[in-house]
């Protein structure tokens, strides 16, 4: 069970009488097509851009990152099971607002990783009531981008897979080889694998 951080709890109790504002924030970790290092391209479903704290699902570290808004974004629903089944979220967004190109056409995001937090608003101040809960750690699964009609603005949909039960049905690339095992510390377990297997001894003479 994930423990809740008591002021986020302490807002959707005082929800029903102060009322309370939804949002959720994305971040794609992907990298740059023209040099290959790393990049983070954030957005929430805010009109304005802000610089938000929070915690990386994949650090554990706690970043501030620059989310841009007025994005379109909306997330799909979030599964919360207790079984090993691979699950999916789809991110959705408008593929003219800058955020997004920057990150759908200036990034590789092939198997990007996918961080989706809850974030709650003071419905009078607006600002965070609390800091925003981690609520998804995924791995992108394709990006297609709609073709708009005349007047129309076209839009994103990026699915993404749960990671860590991903990673459970992933295959393991490394073959089953001397020249595999020697990466590992230099390991000759298998120097004479390749001859071994074709001696034929012959058991019980002399």
């Amino acid at each position: 069970m994930r423990n809740v951080d008591p002021a986020f709890y302490t807002a959707l109790v005082n929800a029903r009488e102060r009322g309370i504002v939804p949002r959720k924030l994305v971040s794609i970790i992907g990298t740059l097509l023209t040099s290959m290092t790393p990049k983070i391209v954030s957005f929430w479903s805010e009109n304005d851009d802000e610089s938000i704290t929070v915690t990386s699902g994949l650090t554990g570290l706690t970043e501030t990152r620059l989310f841009y808004g007025g994005v379109g974004l909306d997330v799909g629903p979030i599964p919360r099971v207790t079984d090993l089944t691979v699950q999916t979220v789809t991110v959705s967004a408008s593929q003219i607002a800058p955020a997004i190109q920057e990150a759908v056409r200036g990034m590789n995001i092939r198997l990007a990783k996918v961080e989706i937090w809850d974030a709650l608003l003071d419905p009078g101040s607006r600002l965070l009531a609390a800091a925003p809960a981690l609520v998804w750690i995924g791995e992108v699964d394709g990006s297609p981008i709609e073709t708009p009609g005349v007047g129309g603005q076209g839009s994103v949909k990026i699915k993404t897979n749960s990671d860590a039960i991903s990673m459970l049905t992933r295959k393991n690339p490394a073959k089953s080889s001397a020249e595999e095992q020697k990466k590992r510390q230099d390991d000759d377990f298998g120097k004479y694998a390749g001859a071994v297997k074709n001696w034929k001894p012959n058991w019980g003479q002399k």
